[in-house]
């Protein structure tokens, strides 16, 4: 960058101001014909800018931030991390766990959600997690007999169950495979 500041050059920046605009333009509801009339830019060029192809001016930096309501420094800053996180369909991959198909999608502060999928006359009996350990179970495709092995439910898709973890628990599916939304929660 020379003295004057007339372009973003580093790459870094451009990814986090072509995240941005997009984030914000998509959170505004705008289009890219309709914050080009509001910019007075082609939509050519925020698209390049949106996918960190273009080199913006100080002035352009200034018009997008005018038509988002926004300051420049926002417009160019990080979001705090930690915030948002996003598992796409498309990059998920089911791994074992406890015997199942399971899909962690987060662990974080004593709590897991994962996706699990159970084959068709599958039954998995699952050892007791740490006493205090609690599951809930929402049935995407079933049905599914899942919780306490001594006290186990039938479940259909769309309902939801929650039951002590901390004893042998079980998850079955019918003659059919079955698909659910598992939250564990382990005490402190």
């Amino acid at each position: 960058m020379n003295d004057s500041f007339p372009m973003i050059a580093d790459r870094e920046v451009q990814d986090v101001l072509a995240a941005n605009l997009r984030r914000l333009r998509i959170a505004r509801h705008l289009s890219l014909s309709e914050l080009a009339r509001a910019t007075a830019m082609s939509k050519a060029t925020l698209s390049g800018i949106e996918n960190g192809r273009a080199n913006p001016t100080v002035e352009t930096l200034a018009a997008l931030a005018s038509a988002l309501r926004i300051s420049v420094v926002e417009l160019l800053g990080e979001l705090p991390l930690g915030d948002v996180r996003v598992v796409r369909a498309a990059g998920a991959r089911f791994g074992q766990r406890d015997g199942l198909a399971h899909l962690l999608l987060e662990a974080a502060d004593g709590h897991e959600v994962a996706v699990i999928a159970l084959e068709a006359r599958q039954v998995q009996e699952v050892e007791p997690n740490p006493e205090g350990a609690r599951a809930s179970l929402y049935v995407l495709d079933g049905p599914v007999i899942a919780g306490p092995v001594e006290r186990s439910t039938e479940l259909g898709t769309g309902d939801y169950m929650a039951f002590p973890a901390d004893v042998p628990h079980l998850y079955s599916a019918g003659r059919k495979a079955a698909r659910a939304l598992l939250l564990t929660w382990m005490p402190d």
